[in-house]
């Protein structure tokens, strides 16, 4: 069913004015945004997850990149959403919860920076020295955790640990689809970026088509190395990716994808076909040569309208409501094939008090999502 845009804004309009009543007189004692409470309920299916081993491990990895983009604040994303009780709600979901401490960035980018010059320094791929040093020790980790039958469930950081976390997954489960919720394509390379910010670079880093050696770009000559399996370095194939929620797109990406035939939902198609029916052609093009290939869930809280999600770097209007957001990860866990998550772009820094709040609140109950909460 066609849905209105008219009607998209009227809802956001009515609940931000819903919203700021609400906040006025939970300050006074009444049911505010502050009074409203969720319960937390596993799910009791048991096909679900069916590629972690068990008892179920989830291995919460910390990875506070700010170099992939311009604004600092990104790096205090993996420390809001714990001190925000995400801990304790993994474990009330029914998991093992091992808590790996942050990657130590500010060391291992500062090393890397010391082996910068302006000689060796990409002209269009900004900290890549940094952002590579990073990715490659955060590929490591999620490799390893993947390996011992854990679910890695990373904690960003900007949107270029992506070429970190790919790595490793794609080492360690080579035939991973991918689903990439974001506003942004994320599939530039250096030769046609128009930032040259790393946080747009994470897909296009990882398909051969685009970048045959990425060992010409300081920092990711790791990238180009053998895979402990002998399978050759980590590459993802254009059939293995989904968009979901794309809105702000490049030139040279809006070529991208079509030349490669990479499947794409836009905000157009959300709002034509229903989150629902769109998730359904999603996993279809998936599953259709694999059925039971693990998933890997990457998701810019930027996907999601700034109505709800003010506090990122890149935020663009027309975004996925609260439900659809929260909807895309029920779906996925529901397929029982998810096996790898990450949430990116949390920037406390990028709105006020209020919004600043709800965007990691809105972060950790996606993640709840993400680990299978749910509603019945």
């Amino acid at each position: 069913m066609l849905r209105c845009p008219s009607t998209r804004i009227q809802l956001h309009a009515v609940r931000h004015i819903s919203k700021q009543a609400a906040s006025t007189e939970s300050r006074g004692g009444g049911a505010g945004i502050g009074n409203v409470h969720t319960q937390l309920f596993p799910s009791d299916d048991t096909n679900l997850f069916r590629h972690v081993a068990h008892p179920r491990t989830v291995s919460v990895i910390g990875a506070p990149m700010t170099y992939g983009q311009p604004f600092v604040g990104t790096d205090r994303g993996p420390e809001l959403l714990r001190e925000s009780g995400l801990l304790k709600d993994l474990s009330s979901l029914g998991w093992r919860v091992e808590d790996i401490p942050d990657l130590d960035f500010g060391t291992i980018c500062a090393e890397a920076a010391k082996n910068s010059n302006a000689a060796g320094m990409s002209p269009n791929a900004k900290h890549s020295l940094q952002v590579g040093a990073g990715c490659c020790a955060l590929a490591d980790l999620v490799e390893s955790k993947l390996r011992q039958g854990n679910f890695p469930l990373i904690l960003g950081g900007d949107h270029s640990i992506g070429i970190g976390s790919l790595a490793g997954i794609l080492r360690a489960k080579p035939e991973t689809g991918v689903i990439w919720v974001d506003a942004h394509a994320d599939l530039n390379v250096p030769s046609c970026s128009e930032s040259g910010n790393m946080h747009g670079m994470p897909l296009g880093l990882m398909m051969k088509e685009l970048i045959p050696n990425r060992s010409i770009i300081p920092g990711l000559e790791w990238m180009e190395n053998e895979s402990k399996g002998g399978s050759g370095p980590p590459r993802l194939h254009p059939d293995s990716l989904v968009y979901v929620g794309l809105r702000d797109i490049d030139q040279a990406e809006r070529r991208f994808i079509k030349q490669l035939g990479i499947k794409a939902f836009t905000m157009y198609d959300i709002d034509h076909l229903g989150i629902g029916r769109v998730m359904d052609l999603a996993f279809e093009h998936l599953m259709k040569n694999n059925p039971d290939r693990p998933l890997h869930l990457s998701y810019d809280i930027d996907a999601v309208d700034p109505i709800h999600a003010p506090a990122t770097g890149t935020a663009v209007r027309g975004g996925l409501t609260w439900r659809e957001a929260h909807f895309v990860a029920e779906y996925v866990v529901k397929t029982g094939l998810l096996a790898s998550a990450e949430i990116v772009e949390v920037n406390h820094t990028l709105s006020d008090g209020d919004g600043a709040d709800d965007t990691v609140e809105l972060g950790h109950n996606l993640v709840n999502a993400f680990l299978g909460e749910s509603i019945l």
